[in-house]
């Protein structure tokens, strides 16, 4: 992508996934919220979510329903990560986005096991809330999502842990540093705001080339 572009001229898309977490594998997507930020503003119309049906075999627990609300029956007839992260993958092919995400490596994670497939998504950068938070607000004690909306004075939404009401709270959270962070020193340009708060993925990491890759 054009990294050269002003930060109000790009689109994000602010990403975020509920999870269950089964003994001994990997975190399974049971919902994934996304909306997009145009012009430094939500653009509520483009908000979407997906429940998700995890792998034959896995369940919710107990926990898993008290924290987010999501029950077993929710998730019947929902279709898999695949067909959603590929939806999600069509989206990227349009534009050159860049993702938004509170601890993204956690959702860098999640969208690791698909990229085989999703090569829109492979080549889409994560910018991670926390990293931006570390620059703008380096005198906190933690950048917990919560932690950052007190200090910010936004509001916590009552679906805290559904998978959209976060991607609105991390939003508005991304938008607030930025503007805290304007009044110091302008972050104008895509590639200043990468250079402080993007992270590197296992799967968009420039590939290290060895001897024999010449012959």
């Amino acid at each position: 992508m054009n990294t050269d572009k002003f930060v109000i001229d790009t689109e994000f898309l602010v990403i975020d996934f509920e999870t269950i977490t089964p003994k001994g594998r990997s975190p399974e997507p049971i919902e994934l919220g996304m909306l997009r930020i145009v012009e430094n503003e939500i653009d509520k119309k483009a908000a979407i979510d997906f429940l998700i049906k995890p792998p034959q075999g896995l369940y919710l627990t107990y926990f898993d329903t008290k924290q987010t609300g999501i029950k077993e029956s929710d998730l019947i007839g929902k279709p898999s990560a695949m067909e959603v992260i590929k939806k999600i993958d069509k989206e990227c092919e349009k534009k050159d986005y860049i993702f938004i995400a509170q601890n993204a490596k956690y959702e860098a994670n999640i969208l690791s096991h698909y990229m085989q497939q999703c090569p829109a998504i492979a080549k889409t950068p994560i910018i991670d809330t926390i990293l931006l938070a570390k620059y703008v607000l380096p005198e906190l004690t933690n950048y917990k999502l919560d932690t950052l909306a007190h200090e910010l004075k936004i509001p916590i939404p009552k679906d805290r842990h559904r998978a959209l009401p976060d991607c609105v709270l991390t939003a508005k959270v991304f938008l607030r540093l930025l503007e805290l962070q304007n009044k110091r020193g302008r972050i104008e340009k895509i590639d200043e705001l990468l250079e402080i708060a993007e992270i590197q993925t296992s799967y968009n990491k420039p590939k290290q080339l060895t001897f024999f890759d010449f012959f």
